[in-house]
Order: structure tokens, then sequence, then C-alpha cells
């Protein structure tokens, strides 16, 4: 075979092996954070968050047609994967193709001992990158990494390519079509855009002979051509729409194609090649037209509704999020920011400690060193993939720079550029509300291309010892096989467990929840991605109760949301009344104020509330009220002023004017600084609380036990959760760690009736009836059976009433586990550490009669006392 048909065969099998990894891994429907999001919008096509994704969403939308799989979410997901299948391809490829130009011969020429050496080692590094934390992740959900991932080593070989095809005929198109195929990745995701740097120095070297003044032209061309991309390109065309409307487009483009018309008159190929790669950069960049279109459709997500030039200018240059400033490192002045700059004594401490090295060197670390554990935080751990990945590559720089530094400053540039010189750029803040590494896989592709020089030289050098060649090619192989075992199938070994994702439902069960919680046409307040993009993705994609007006409250900060709340009616759901006129909601912003007493006349909402409850025969929790009064306080304070945000006026506005025609509610993710006062008056009935005429006594919450239990042990849906099968992930398990905790509030409430009778919904769908005492009892069960205390654990004051409940109920036998838990947790702690916990341990002890052990704990706490 020829080396072209070696390299294809090895191509596919590579493309077969880790799409089958993948498949096997993907997410079987919707994920959290923006996965709902980005699934929303490409079935329905909407607009997501600025800047957007149109490519990705057009793309999103194709796949959500095919038939492959019932659930529409793993339809999308299957894009994600078989992108991430061919950018391991292309890794393999560039990597091959780096080595044949580094020694400058024939592939057709190489022994059997080199062909294994050197595509043996090409595929090391690919597998190594698609076996790689970060690239894993991103490649068995929905999100747009895998994507621009993709792009980028697809630009990266078409660059290549033109590189040992410089002087052939029509050369130009391969520089051509990866200008293209920049512009098209402009319409997934920015980050697919710096590897026009090392288009530019590919060509520069190619082109040019290497002095000093050479090179500072090379920089110099290389960062104008990024501006002129960034600014003239991206920010430019939008800015001209915006002042002369299409005609401002349209004048540019027919520029343009005088230009490459003119260029190609006066046959100047330089010209005619930049000037046609410019064109065809912003044919790609097109993409973003679908936009501007659909948000002049009015879909049911259409975030920051771009219909207008301003507003579109606005959305792509991501105003919403504000500007970022390369320094100072410390920039906020939010009060949570500020604490955690405290901890450095500088600018430059700061960077290198938080940004640089947690934000990014621990990343790396992640991916060729070994991930501690999948929590946030996690530190690099030696024990997972024992550094082996990292230092082949470090071996794999060495053998780059030294065969061939061009190539080599290429592949270092893009490595820089995505990862310390990005850190530079985005300067974050502390905390982040989850880990980044994602942002970063650009960089870690261009670690795996040394991974794969790193193996291929360590094959070749133990083939050196051998000095027939028959004996070399069985040196070679048997060389490949522990390399091949102690990089990739290690990688795959190590990370297979916490990549599965194939068996977790949590996001759509949460989404299910949350909803099911909310009485007919509720208006939902929400609190950010994670209790919003899932509920989004059922409603649209599933058509899953779509009565419930979903209000996020970040989102309530903006003019635009509040309208399109006020005036859109998306699936038939029905509008959220405010009595602020649209002119009012355009200018809303912070507002100065001090405490006042605000009221609210109960209403209809009053008599049904009692008629529910003489309904079932039951007295209400609390007395049931005709005006809800309640002091309104300022959510903020700056220089001793107190001020309301726009969010905060958008919730009193659309309580008061719907509260008496339908249910407000409030997501139980929904802090208390965000419920403008309201929290007395709060009723609990599942995931969500129900503003209600009824105000708990102070420090306590009311529940609706008779909903509260339908929702815990009947409509609720807990799949998988109790797996250990199933890899549960952080986030999955912080968000599923509410559910115990009204398990066991719903089990003290019935406790303090336990022999009346209650008829509730069973796990069937059916209704049963079952007096206060049986139904505690089915809650804690029920409770550790969907979500078993080994898995998610408990707050000890919560283990000590569940304690209590079994052993007031003569179900001893079922506490002691509890008790169990709570000494294996005191064992790792003392009592000036953790007084909660021995206190807990000592009440349950007392509970189930096992006096010796309280005194014992009494003599122990004492002699810590005094020391």
């Amino acid at each position: 075979m020829t080396h072209v048909q070696r390299n294809r065969v090895a191509g596919i099998l590579l493309f077969l092996l880790v799409q089958a990894v993948y498949l096997l891994t993907m997410a079987p429907t919707l994920s959290f954070w923006d996965c709902g999001e980005f699934i929303a919008t490409a079935r329905t096509l909407g607009v997501p968050h600025p800047p957007g994704a149109p490519l990705f969403l057009l793309m999103g939308r194709v796949f959500s047609l095919f038939p492959f799989f019932s659930d529409i979410g793993a339809r999308v997901n299957l894009l994600s994967t078989l992108m991430s299948s061919a950018a391991v391809v292309l890794t393999y490829l560039i990597t091959v193709r780096l080595i044949i130009i580094c020694r400058k011969d024939d592939p057709d020429t190489w022994s059997q001992a080199r062909q294994v050496a050197h595509y043996g080692g090409a595929a090391v590094g690919a597998l190594a990158l698609a076996f790689s934390d970060s690239f894993w992740f991103n490649a068995v959900e929905t999100e747009v990494y895998a994507a621009s991932t993709f792009f980028t080593t697809l630009v990266f070989w078409l660059v290549l390519r033109w590189y040992q095809d410089s002087s052939g005929p029509g050369n130009e198109r391969w520089l051509m079509a990866a200008m293209y195929m920049i512009g098209l990745s402009i319409g997934v995701h920015l980050l697919s855009l710096l590897v026009l740097f090392a288009v530019i120095m590919v060509y520069w070297y190619r082109r040019h002979a290497v002095t000093p003044f050479s090179l500072l032209g090379m920089a110099v061309v290389a960062t104008a051509a990024f501006i002129l991309v960034y600014g003239g390109v991206i920010q430019g065309v939008p800015f001209l729409l915006r002042k002369f409307s299409w005609w401002g487009g349209g004048a540019l483009l027919v520029v343009m194609m005088a230009g490459v018309w003119y260029a190609h008159l006066q046959r100047q190929r330089v010209l005619h090649t930049a000037a046609m790669s410019l064109l065809l950069l912003v044919i790609g960049y097109t993409s973003y037209t679908t936009i501007f279109v659909r948000a002049q459709a009015g879909p049911p997500i259409n975030e920051n509704d771009p219909s207008t030039a301003d507003a579109f200018l606005s959305y792509l240059n991501r105003e919403q999020y504000g500007d970022l400033p390369l320094w100072p490192r410390r920039w906020s002045s939010e009060p949570l920011h500020q604490y955690y700059y405290g901890k450095y004594d500088s600018e430059a401490e700061y960077f290198f400690r938080y940004q640089l090295g947690q934000m990014y060197v621990r990343y790396f670390g992640w991916q060729f060193i070994g991930r501690a554990h999948q929590g946030s935080g996690a530190p690099v751990d030696l024990s997972q993939l024992w550094g082996l990945p990292f230092l082949v590559g470090i071996l794999g720089v060495v053998t780059h720079v030294r065969q061939d530094w061009k190539t080599g400053s290429v592949v270092t540039a893009l490595f820089v550029l995505t990862g310390a010189a990005l850190v530079i750029y985005l300067n974050q803040v502390e905390p982040q509300p989850r880990e980044r590494d994602y942002s970063y896989v650009g960089s870690f592709f261009a670690f795996a291309l040394w991974i794969g020089f790193g193996a291929s030289a360590i094959i070749e050098k133990i083939t050196g010892l051998a000095t027939c060649s028959s004996m070399k090619t069985r040196l070679a192989v048997v060389a490949l096989l522990p390399v091949m075992l102690l990089v990739p199938a290690r990688m795959l070994y190590a990370n297979y467990y916490t990549h599965d994702r194939s068996g977790n439902y949590v996001a759509w069960d949460w989404a299910w929840n949350i909803l099911q919680s909310c009485g007919r046409d509720a208006i939902l307040f929400t609190n950010g991605d994670n209790d919003t993009f899932p509920l989004w993705y059922l409603q649209e994609v599933e058509g899953i109760r779509q009565d419930v007006r979903v209000v996020n409250l970040s989102l309530a900060n903006t003019p635009w949301y509040l309208e399109q709340l006020k005036h859109s009616s998306p699936r038939g759901a029905k509008p959220v009344s405010f009595s602020l006129s649209d002119q009012e909601l355009q200018e809303i912003g912070y507002v100065p104020m001090v405490p006042v007493q605000a009221e609210l006349e109960a209403g209809e909402e009053q008599r049904r509330l009692r008629e529910r409850y003489r309904s079932i025969g039951a007295l209400p929790s609390a007395e049931i009220a005709d005006t809800i009064r309640w002091e309104l306080q300022p959510a903020i304070s700056f220089r001793g002023q107190g001020f309301l945000r726009p969010q905060d006026i958008a919730v009193f506005d659309i309580i008061m004017s719907n509260f008496r025609h339908r249910p407000i509610c409030f997501a139980i993710t929904v802090g208390s600084d965000n419920l403008i006062g309201l929290k007395r008056w709060l009723t609990l009935e599942g995931l969500a609380y129900r503003l209600q005429p009824m105000q708990a006594p102070e420090g306590e919450t009311l529940l609706d036990v008779t909903r509260l239990c339908n929702a815990l042990c009947g409509s609720f849906r807990y799949t998988n959760l109790a797996s250990e099968e199933v890899f549960i992930d952080e986030t999955s398990k912080r968000l599923s760690g509410n559910y115990k905790p009204l398990f066991t509030r719903l089990a003290l409430e019935l406790a303090r009736e336990p022999e009346r009778l209650y008829t509730v919904m069973a796990e069937d769908g059916g209704l049963v009836e079952g007096s206060g005492r049986q139904l505690a009892l089915h809650a804690l069960d029920r409770s550790e059976d969907v979500l078993p205390l080994s898995l998610y654990g408990m707050e000890p004051e919560l283990v000590a009433s569940v304690v209590y409940l079994y052993a007031r109920f003569d179900e001893k036998e079922k506490a002691y586990p509890y008790i169990a838990y709570l000494e294996k947790l005191a064992e790792h702690t003392t009592p000036e550490r953790s007084p909660e916990l021995y206190y807990a341990l000592a009440l349950s002890f007392s509970q189930v009669g096992l006096e010796e052990k309280v005194e014992m704990l009494r003599r122990q706490l004492q002699e810590s006392s005094n020391e």
C-alpha cells in the first residue's frame, strides 16, 4: 500500500475506535449547564446567549431530525461525538504530516519499522487527545467546544497540506479553504479564530527567508490579520449594517469581489489569494445572518432579541457581559471577588497563582498527569496517569524543535495562544461558578501533537537497537504496544468511568421534577443556568408543561427579556402581566430606597386556599390571611445607600400583577436575597415554593404535606441516582442533594400527626391511603432507595432527625446505618472542628438507647475541652 492508503486506513480505524467509545459513553439526553439551551435552540432555531453559535445550531437542527435515537437530545449529542472523532483523526493526520515535514523524506520509502514508529506514534498522540479529561467531556454532550476543536484541527491540517503542496498548481485552494473554514468556525465559537496566527506563520515560513527582520514582519502581519478579521469583519460588518443597513453589507461584498477581480486581471497571485481568502472568510461568517433572521421571527428562546442592527451589534459584542480589562488583574468590585482578592499580595501573585496556576496549569495537569477526582478544585494526581503522557509530550517538544524549529514554533504558538495567552485575555475572577478547563482544549490539542512526536521518537530509538530490517520491524511493534498501553490505554482506563454518561438522566429528571412542582399556568422564578436551561429543553423540545412561564432572575435585569415576558405567548402559554409600561420596562434600572412595608391582597387566592383545605379535610399549617404584608428591603447596598435591582422591581411587579390570577412559584435554588422579603409567605410544594397567604413562624418554612408527598413519593423521577454503575458528576450530585432534606422534612411533618389518614399519589400514579406514621416511614425508606446514604451523604442534623423518627416508630434497626455514618464522619474530625457533628451523634445514640456511648462521648468532649 502507498502512504496515502495506509494513512486513510489508519484514520478510518481510529475514527471507528474513538466513535465507538464516545457512543458508549455519550449522554442519553441533555446535560447541565448550556447543553439544554443549545439543544432547545437547535431544535427550534432559536437565539441562544451571546455571541451565539449559528452554524452549530444549524447542524444541530439537522441532527435533531435524524431518527437515530428517540431522545432528541441524544441526536444532537451525536453531532459532538462525530466532530470530536473527526478531530482525533485530523490530529493523527496532522502529526503524520508534521513528521514528514520534519524528516524531509518520502513516506512511501519508509521501512516497515519506520511506518510502525511514525503511524503508531501519531496514533498514540491522537488517542491521548481523544481520552483526555476535557476533550472527552466535551465530546459526549451538546456544547460548542467539540465543534470548535474540529474546526481548529481542520484549519491546521489544511494549511499544512498547502505547506507541502505550495509549489504545485492551484496550491492556493488549500489556503482559501482554510480561511473559509475559519469563517465558518466563527459561527461555532470565536476560540477557533486563534488558529489564524498559525496559518500566517506557516505561510510566512514557506514564502520568506528567515531573518530577524522577517520574523518581526511575520509577527506584525499575523497581529494585523487577526485585528482585521476580529475588528474589521466580526465587529465591522455588523457596524456597517447598523450604519448603512443591508446596503452597507452589500457594498462591502461588491468591493471585496471587485478586489478579487482586479487582482485576477493584474495577475497578482498574492493579492488575489489574500482578497479571495478574505472574501471566503466573510462568506463563512454570513452564517450569523440566521441569528438576525430568526430573531425577527420571535422564537420562544430569543436572547437579547437581536432583531435590529443595534441589538445585533450589541449581541455580537457580548455587551450584556460588560468589558473585561486586561489590567488590573483584580478588577472586579463585587464584594465576593474582593474577598478572594485579599488572599493575594499583588497583581502578579494573583495572576501566577490563580489565573495561570489554578485556571490553566492545573487543567493541563488533569489531561496528561492525572486528575484526583471530578469535584471542583480537584488537584493534579500523579497516581492516575503516572505523568507518562506529559513526559512523552515533553520528549516530543524536544524532538520536534530539534528536527524542524519552524513548524515547532508554529505548534508552540498555537499551544501558547490557546492556553496561557487566553488566560491573560479572559482575566477571570475568583471564584468561578464551575471549572473552565473546556476553554483550553486547543492548547491540549497542540500538546497531543507532541505526544505523537514523543511516542514516535521512543519507538524509533528502540528500533535502532536492532541491525536487520525484520528485527527492526518486530522491535518497533514490541515497542509500540507498551507505549500504547501506558499512554492512551491508561488514559482510557483511568477516565472511562467518570466520563461515561450513558445512564445519566439527572438533568432531565431535575427539570421534570421542578416543572411538576408548579400549578397550572404558574409563573416560576429560577436562579441560573441549571434551573433554567433544562426546563427550556423540556418545554421546547419535549413539549412538557409549556403552560409554565419560566422567569430567569438573571435575565430579569434586562429590558428586552421583561418585554418578551410581557408580550410573548410561547407555545400558547399566557403572557406575564406587568403594571409597568413598555417605556418603563425599557428604562428599568437600579432604584435607591429604604425598607418599606408592602401589602398584597389575597383576594381569590384566599378563597381557593380555604376551599382546598376543606376538600381534603385538613387544617392549614398556618392561618390563611386576607392580606400578605411584608417588608420590602433593598437587595444591595452601596456607600450606605440601599438599592433595588431591576430583577427585584420586576419580581415585585409580576407578583402584584399576577398573584390573584395564577400561581407564583420560586425554584428552591433561588436564594433568600432574591425573594424580595417574601420567604415566610412561601409554602414548599416540591422543588418549588409557592407564594400563598399563609405566614410561617420566624425561622421556619411552611410545607404542603399532601403535595410534597405526592411529588417526592409519586410524580418525581430519580432515574439511576441509586446506581453505583452510573457516574453522577458533581453538579448532578449537588443538585440531587436537595431531595434528601425534602424527604426528611416531609417525614418530620407527617410525624406530627402520626394517626391522621392521608390520601396521596403512589409511585405508579395511583392513589393510596396511609397514616402519618406509615407515610413518614415510607418517605424515609424512599429517600434511602433513590438516594443511598453511601453515595450522597447527609448533613449531621438531618441524620439525627432520621434516627429520631426511626426510633420513635420502633424501627431502630433502620437507624443504625445512619448512626454508623455519623461515627465514620467523626473519625476524620474533632469536637472542636465539628461540634454539630458530635452533638448529632450524641443525640442519635440517646434516641436508640445507647446511653453508654452517650456517656463515652460526653467524656471525650469533656477531655477535649480540658485540653
